[in-house]
């Protein structure tokens, strides 16, 4: 066995940066309804530039292991678009149509060498009378010659009709997230590892549900998250945090209590803090957990609006409630009272920014 699961698996497609280190601003690249991407400067709260896309309605928006470019899908399902950070222009563009031929891209992994990717999604032929739809297929794609190279054997070889994936940040390991987390090498496709993880974590307990995806603000190499977890004695979900130590296949978790609705977890920089949204309707909070003491310091309601997205400052001072439209309500991180609210011309899609602390 060459490398042991997770050895050095990257985050999720935002800048990461230690926990001990406080950034002072941040870049986000924010797509829109339209055919362009925003650049937007925390510390000014202006939109500093605007990347003209190829296609509209930029999606599924990916950051490079250098970050220095963005892989962005489009609403058709069928491109990749690859944007310059620093020049902030799309230099190239990925897709398997061909003719009659759609190929719908559900899922894109950009090798770290960016020679080649790993793409999952199905093809559709138009016919006299009907459309032909085959797969899913996991392919391997050539990015320079633009040509499929190989079709990859399904994990446990089972089909399936979604499966997350991602490289390892030295390329030689392919990530499969099925039932289990499977290593298998990223040339040959052979199993190398896996994390069981659909077994209870110690006797008693249900299955867990936790993420593998880093906040902007982990340290490398850990993935900070909201956790579920069933208990089966009482009947009951409960509710908890999770710190996923990749390299060691370990996780690291506490209860807060019974299971509540609240999601957008987003860890503050320097990992003490962290902050979430209670989303029922017309009965929004804020939470904020206090990392070290593992317990839930306040509960704050707050107007909110009915689909929100939030992060945290770089500086860790506020907190920034997004998407569903065309305004960030800025809030203040201690009194959690709303300072102001930024508005663009074009309104956010849901969820796809790349946030890159330390600005320019």
């Amino acid at each position: 066995m060459r490398t042991t699961l997770y050895a050095a698996v990257a985050a999720i497609a935002l800048g990461v940066i230690p926990t001990g280190t406080v950034a002072q601003t941040a870049t986000w690249y924010i797509s829109t309804y339209t055919d362009e991407m925003l650049v937007w400067d925390e510390a000014s709260e202006e939109i500093i530039d605007r990347i003209q896309m190829n296609r509209i309605i930029p999606n599924r928006v990916q950051l490079n292991e250098t970050k220095t470019r963005l892989y962005v899908g489009d609403a058709s399902g069928e491109h990749i678009q690859v944007v310059d950070i620093v020049a902030r222009r799309v230099i190239d563009e990925h897709v398997l149509s061909e003719g009659d031929t759609t190929f719908r891209i559900d899922g894109f992994a950009p090798h770290p060498s960016e020679d080649k990717a790993v793409i999952f999604g199905r093809r559709h032929t138009k016919l006299i009378d009907r459309y032909l739809v085959e797969g899913p297929f996991i392919l391997e794609y050539d990015m320079n010659t633009k040509a499929v190279t190989d079709t990859i054997p399904w994990p446990d070889g089972e089909e399936r009709d979604r499966v997350g994936f991602r490289y390892s940040p030295d390329g030689e390991t392919l990530y499969f997230y099925t039932n289990d987390i499977i290593a298998v090498d990223s040339d040959t496709y052979e199993e190398e590892d896996r994390w069981e993880v659909s077994n209870p974590f110690e006797p008693g307990l249900g299955r867990p549900s936790f993420s593998t995806d880093s906040q902007t603000y982990d340290d490398e190499g850990v993935a900070t998250n909201l956790m579920r977890i069933r208990d089966p004695v009482h009947n009951r979900t409960l509710m908890g945090i999770a710190e996923v130590r990749l390299s060691e296949k370990e996780v690291d978790f506490y209860t807060v209590g019974p299971s509540e609705p609240v999601s957008a977890f987003a860890m503050a920089p320097g990992g003490e803090k962290a902050y979430a949204l209670y989303t029922t309707i017309e009965a929004y909070e804020f939470w904020e957990f206090d990392l070290v003491e593992e317990v839930v310091t306040r509960r704050v309601p707050f107007a909110g609006r009915p689909r929100m997205g939030l992060d945290v400052s770089a500086d860790g001072s506020k907190l920034y409630v997004h998407v569903a439209g065309n305004t960030i309500d800025v809030y203040d991180a201690e009194t959690f009272s709303l300072l102001r609210t930024v508005e663009f011309d074009e309104d956010m899609t849901l969820g796809n920014i790349a946030i890159i602390p330390g600005g320019e």
